[in-house]
This record gives C-alpha cells, sequence and structure tokens, in this order.
C-alpha cells in the first residue's frame, strides 16, 4: 500500500511537471518574433510554416539577393527557383517592441530567439561587401529628416489626420505618427528615384512607447495598427515598381527591441579588421572573366590532344600531306 502511494505520488510529480513544461512552451510560443514575407520576386518562393533560427535572417536574405550563405541550415521556407535572377534588393521593416503583426496575404514564419533585430545588421554589411548601397535607419531616433542615399525623407506631419491618437497632447502619439510619415515619404522617395537603388535598406519603427501609453485593445492602439498597414502597403508598392518587381519585402518583429544592435558594433569590428591580413576584394567581374579564361583553356587544351591525335594516327599514304611533305621521290615524280 505504500508502494503504491509512492507510485501515485511520483506520477502526479510527473505529471505536474509535464503540465509546467506545457505551460512554459506555450508561453515562450506565444512570444516569439516573426518573418513576415510581404512580396517576392517570381525567382524566389517562400513556401511552408517552418520554424527559422533569427540568427539565420540575413543568410535567408541574403540567398534570396544571390550572396552566398556563410552559416548553412536546414530550413526549408525558401526555394531559388532561378538562381541567375536573383532579387535585386530587400526592403526590411523591423517592428520594434511586436512578437507578432498578422498581415493578410503574407508568409509569415515564427522566430526561434529574439536577435533577429540585431543581427539584420549584418545584412547590410554583406551588401557592402558586394560594392551594393545600402543603408539602415532607426526612425524613433530620428528627428526632423535623416539623410539617404537616395536622398533626403522629410516627413509630413499634416498628412495623416487620426480620430483617437492624440499626438498634441501624447507624446507618444506625436512620435508614431512621425514614423509613419517617415515610412509614407520613404515610399515616396523610392518611386521618384532611379540612380542608385541601394540593393538593402532597413526601417526600424518603434512600438514600445505606444504600447505603453495604451491598452491593448484601445481604439488608439487599432487605429495605429491601421495606419502601419496601410503604410507597408504603400511602400511595398514603392519598392516593387522602383525595383521593376525584383525586390523582396519583409517585416520582422522584435519584441526586444532594447537589445543592442551590431550596426554600432560594427565600427569597431571594422576598425579591429584594417590591422589584420585579409583577402583582396575583386571586382564583381571578377567570376565572369575567370570562368571565360578557364573553360577557353580547357577547350583549348583538348583541342589541341584532339589535333595531336589525329595527326599522330593519319596513314601516311600516297595520297596524304605527310607523305608529299617526307618523300624524296616528290621531284622525281614531277
Amino acid at each position: 500500500m505504500i508502494k503504491n502511494q509512492k507510485i501515485r505520488k511520483i506520477g502526479g510529480g510527473f505529471t505536474m511537471l509535464r503540465s509546467i513544461f506545457f505551460v512554459i512552451s506555450l508561453f515562450a510560443a506565444a512570444n516569439c518574433d516573426q518573418l513576415s514575407v510581404l512580396f517576392s520576386p517570381k525567382s524566389v518562393e517562400f513556401r511552408g510554416n517552418s520554424r527559422l533560427d533569427s540568427e539565420s535572417l540575413p543568410d535567408v536574405f541574403g540567398a534570396a539577393l544571390g550572396y552566398s550563405v556563410s552559416h548553412p541550415t536546414e530550413w526549408d521556407g525558401l526555394l531559388i527557383k532561378d538562381p541567375f535572377n536573383t532579387a535585386n534588393g530587400a526592403v526590411v521593416i523591423v517592428a520594434e517592441g511586436l512578437d507578432s503583426f498578422p498581415i493578410d496575404g503574407a508568409k509569415t514564419y515564427k522566430l526561434n530567439g529574439n536577435t533577429g533585430s540585431s543581427v539584420l545588421s549584418e545584412l547590410t554589411q554583406k551588401s557592402a561587401e558586394h560594392q551594393a548601397v545600402s543603408f539602415e535607419v532607426d526612425l524613433k531616433e530620428s528627428s526632423d529628416s535623416f539623410t539617404t542615399p537616395l536622398g533626403t525623407v522629410q516627413p509630413d506631419d499634416e498628412e495623416v489626420s487620426p480620430q483617437h491618437l492624440k499626438p498634441k497632447s501624447n507624446k507618444a502619439d506625436a512620435d508614431f505618427l512621425r514614423q509613419i510619415a517617415y515610412v509614407n515619404g520613404l515610399s515616396d522617395l523610392l518611386v521618384t528615384s532611379t540612380d542608385r537603388i541601394p540593393t538593402v535598406h532597413i526601417v526600424r519603427v518603434s512600438f514600445e512607447a505606444l504600447l505603453a501609453a495604451h491598452d491593448a485593445n484601445s481604439p488608439a492602439l487599432e487605429e495605429a495598427n491601421k495606419l502601419f498597414v496601410s503604410a507597408l502597403g504603400e511602400l511595398e508598392t514603392a519598392a516593387e515598381k522602383a525595383f521593376d518587381g525584383s525586390v523582396i519585402v519583409g517585416l520582422v518583429t522584435a519584441s526586444e527591441g532594447q537589445l543592442v544592435r551590431s550596426k554600432r558594433q560594427a565600427k569597431q569590428e571594422q576598425a579591429v579588421e584594417d590591422d589584420i591580413n585579409l583577402a583582396k576584394r575583386y571586382n564583381s567581374n571578377y567570376p565572369v572573366i575567370f570562368n571565360i579564361i578557364l573553360w577557353f583553356s580547357v577547350v583549348l587544351a583538348f583541342s589541341l590532344i584532339a589535333i595531336s591525335i589525329v595527326i599522330g594516327t593519319m596513314d601516311p599514304g600516297r595520297d596524304s600531306i605527310i607523305y608529299r611533305m617526307t618523300s624524296t621521290r616528290m621531284k622525281k615524280d614531277n
């Protein structure tokens, strides 16, 4: 009888542990970040709904742009249909303070880990290594305007007339509306600019102050979400026109927006790299020229071998050019 009671207690303990682990897993799943692909070219297909490690975000966008992948992954959500016509650009919007943001028609993937916001700066560094023009901007830290390789973006605060957000009395509302105005200004700049379109540009929008100032189900927050969706739609349309459809537009939520971004650490790493012996950076035409010379040399070598074999096995008869050039009776016959 005592043994049965001990077994029941142990079984109840295991049941409680399973319940605790189940609750923890639900909590972790509910608070994980996500990647939403709003637009992608025909040569790149995002499929399935498998989870993606947040540290692999730069490699996913980099592979879609035709860059080499430094950290191989088993994620099967990306399929490169045409490796010779990959995307020419990537527009990534980072929503800081949110763990998820549903968008109709977008392919959504859960992210393992909360470092996706910080590692995205590696994408701009990788783009710079390929001699592409890129930029990253944090709209929360912008004041009156910000400068990009496309030009200067100045927000139009009077463009949006909210009903529930109170920018005059609430600083959080005013800051968020200014960020939306920045996104709309960037959309206008993308449409009108045709020179030096950046290959990668990352735009960070902060929801942290807005979420702290309003309740989760408040009309003000619902209106903010609608404004953000509208701004995303305009940015997607502008990017599609600017890149002629060869662009990837993605949204990454970052529930821990206060993470130290690797962009600020890039300068320190660059200073260290200047002191070491790095490999030479070749021009983008180097692989093309290398392949032309390589295969031309291979064809020339095989042609020379084939000609040598034909001449070596030729029958030196009277009708042969070898006989005519080597025979001592040539002059007597004539």
